[in-house]
């Protein structure tokens, strides 16, 4: 009985350790990409658009 309680609590520990390395690695990831892209973002010259007006005519009978 006691081997079984360890096996469970060892799993369970397990369990929890193997999600928190999962997902501390995929933010420090996507810290990584985002911080890249904040950087590039940076460097580039804004890019300005104009757009056509539209009017738009709706019959109401």
């Amino acid at each position: 009985m006691k081997t079984s309680n360890t096996t469970r609590l060892a799993s369970i520990a397990l369990a929890a350790l193997l999600t928190v390395v999962t997902n501390g690695s995929m933010l420090m990831s996507f810290n990584t990409v985002s911080q890249n892209a904040t950087l590039e973002q940076s460097s580039q010259s804004p890019t300005l658009v104009t757009l056509n007006t539209v009017t738009v005519v709706a019959n109401l009978s």
